[in-house]
């Protein structure tokens, strides 16, 4: 009896004490529960050329892939976000009759009609991305769309059709055709691919040219792809066994899709934030290219190729700003010649590695060079920090006559830092990198245009390649090559210096993603604060806002906007969503100054000055805890004995 009494009255108090502790941190924990911010994204699926039993089984596969998981940031730290959650609402359905047919007849007109073959693999007719990336994109202009669109093909072939092997040239017809007449056939060097994305609109022309834009992508699993991705080391190899098949049995056709699909989510449509960039918060941009020539300012190299009106085309009117904010871009020369700053920075960051298979190598030191850049930029920037309203990022490129090779740490052609870019560019050969597309690539050393491009990116928007992914069970940062063809600057296996949808919604989503979390995380501190310090009641007697009498009408203030966030970047709407987060952040401005005004007539001004360790919330909680331990004690003590 005395066993039973004790266990009743050990519960009894245990649920007591529990209790007692859930209201002290229930304060902290309602706030994160019920502000949290649900960005949906709709993903159209176009399955073209599919039986309906295989219609049927994609849908239960995909749909298993809508779950809930908060955006990562990849550097300095690995970290997530997790006042923000991303989900995936999927409509599968069957694309039309005539889409299939045009496809298909496209496709085999061009191979009989030309019969280009491959010059890796003589087996496999080679056919230019843009005969179906057209009839995909006049199919995706035709609709309103909210959504991102993929676009799946089964097979071009019938069943009593000769069965040809084909692949597709990232390089579009009339550039092959062109090459094809002057007698040159090698025009699959830079990676034949079965899958295509297309390149970002421009946010001030209306969606209803056929230029191959949008928020779609393609996949022909009928086609075969080469091998791409690094060659001798590194992860994220892709191969045609990697990716879905129309000869592959039903089960694996079906998995290697979803999988497909899985890698398309995660590295396209959301991918990682790759860092919080250190010039957050800019209104007025100004992008500064200052080329450091080893020759005299205004002596024209014949050989110097760098894209400077490519950039501005793709940052100054592709990338979708916020209303406030505008771009601008300036060109400086410099001579390594009779510039004493260039030419010291230069020489003292030269450093010398050698190795057995390479020999002796020259490269520049990139850390080296942003040290001493960051020292002297007055020099190469008078007005770099005259105007405190205006956020300079400065390009400084090296033009050099080097016939040897000469790189940034011996392998890149550009580095980006939190608040410039370096790049160079020589006039050596082809150069040899560690990657392949069925054989070792090489690049253009003389052309730094798309390493510049996607180090700005990274510096200015936080948006990393394509590639970076987060291994979900090691939780480490790897490679998977998969998206790194087509329009995208981190591309190693084309020429295309476009932006895609992928690079230009992830600049703009990163960015309120960053407004997002400052504000909510402004108003649970203030809520956090008045829980502590303050009461209510006395709170809402002070403040001014007719809209916030109580902490009801707070909460749902703050929710009725949070829920048209979550609308507004369902849609893309991109504008709207910032001003709703400007409402989050007047709101919690306004508390603030209540707050103050509240703790002014209170306490002294070393009072508020203090650590927010608050010694009655201590004296509180200790003397609630030693008051349940005594009676504990006294209940025990009394059954026992």
């Amino acid at each position: 009896m005395k066993i039973k009494n004790v266990s009743k009255n050990l519960i009894l108090y245990l649920f007591i004490l529990h209790f007692l502790l859930i209201n002290i941190v229930h304060s902290n924990g309602l706030f994160d529960q019920l502000f949290k911010i649900q960005h949906t994204t709709n993903i159209d699926v176009r399955l073209i050329g599919f039986d309906s039993l295989e219609q049927d089984e994609l849908k239960i596969l995909l749909n298993k892939l809508n779950k809930d998981y908060s955006p990562t940031i990849l550097y300095p730290k690995l970290q997530t976000i997790d006042l923000i959650k991303q989900n995936h609402k999927f409509n599968i359905t069957e694309g039309s009759h005539n889409l299939n047919e045009e496809i298909k007849a496209s496709v085999k007109k061009y191979i009989s009609e030309f019969q280009h073959r491959s010059t890796l693999k003589q087996d496999e007719y080679l056919v230019p991305f843009d005969i179906v990336d057209n009839i995909i994109a006049q199919d995706y202009k035709q609709q309103n769309h909210i959504s991102y669109v993929v676009y799946i093909i089964n097979t071009i072939y019938d069943r009593e059709d000769l069965v040809e092997k084909y692949t597709y040239s990232q390089l579009n017809s009339t550039t092959i055709n062109t090459l094809h007449r002057d007698g040159i056939n090698v025009v699959d060097h830079l990676c034949n691919v079965k899958l295509w994305q297309s390149k970002s609109e421009s946010p001030n022309n209306p969606n209803n040219s056929n230029d191959g834009s949008g928020r779609y992508v393609w996949i022909d699993i009928g086609a075969e792809t080469c091998t791409y991705g690094p060659q001798t080391k590194g992860t994220g190899l892709i191969s045609n066994q990697q990716l879905p098949h129309t000869n592959s049995r039903f089960t694996k056709k079906l998995y290697d899709i979803s999988t497909f699909f899985y890698h398309t989510i995660r590295q396209l449509i959301s991918p990682p934030i790759y860092e919080i960039p250190e010039k957050y918060g800019w209104i007025d941009l100004e992008i500064q290219l200052i080329m450091i020539h080893d020759h005299l300012v205004g002596q024209l190299e014949v050989s110097e190729q760098f894209d400077w009106e490519s950039i501005k085309e793709q940052l100054g009117e592709k990338m979708p700003l916020l209303p406030n904010q505008r771009i601008t871009f300036s060109k400086r020369e410099v001579s390594l010649l009779n510039n004493l700053y260039a030419a010291q920075i230069k020489q003292s960051s030269l450093k010398t590695h050698h190795s057995v298979l390479k020999g002796t190598q020259q490269f520049l030191d990139s850390k080296e060079l942003h040290h001493w850049f960051k020292v002297h930029i007055q020099k190469f920037i008078p007005s770099y920090l005259d105007d405190s309203s205006k956020t300079i990022i400065p390009i400084f490129l090296f033009d050099i006559s080097y016939k040897e090779l000469l790189l940034l740490d011996r392998y890149y052609q550009a580095v980006s830092f939190p608040d410039m870019v370096i790049g160079i560019q020589t006039q050596s050969g082809l150069m040899k990198i560690d990657y392949q597309c069925d054989k070792q690539l090489g690049i253009n050393p003389m052309d730094a245009t798309k390493p510049i491009l996607q180090s700005l990116l990274m510096t200015i928007w936080g948006v990393g390649s394509n590639s970076l992914v987060v291994n979900e069970n090691s939780k480490q940062i790897e490679n998977n090559f998969i998206w790194n063809v087509g329009y995208n600057p981190s591309n190693m296996f084309t020429n295309l210096k476009d932006l895609s949808f992928s690079q230009t919604d992830s600049a703009i989503r990163n960015y309120l993603y960053f407004d997002i979390i400052s504000s909510i995380d402004s108003l649970k501190s203030i809520m956090d604060h008045i829980g502590d310090d303050e009461t209510w009641e006395e709170f809402t007697n002070s403040i001014d806002n007719p809209s916030v009498r109580s902490i009801d009408s707070f909460f749902k203030s703050i929710n009725s906007t949070i829920t048209e966030i979550n609308s507004n970047l369902q849609h893309h709407q991109y504008s709207k969503a910032y001003d709703r987060i400007n409402q989050l952040s007047d709101l919690a401005m306004n508390i603030s100054s209540v707050i103050h005004k509240i703790h002014s007539s209170k306490h002294s001004y070393l009072e508020c000055e203090k650590s927010t360790f608050l010694l009655s919330e201590f004296i509180s909680i200790s003397f609630t805890t030693i008051i349940v331990i005594y009676f504990l004690y006294k209940v025990l003590r009394k059954s026992l004995f």
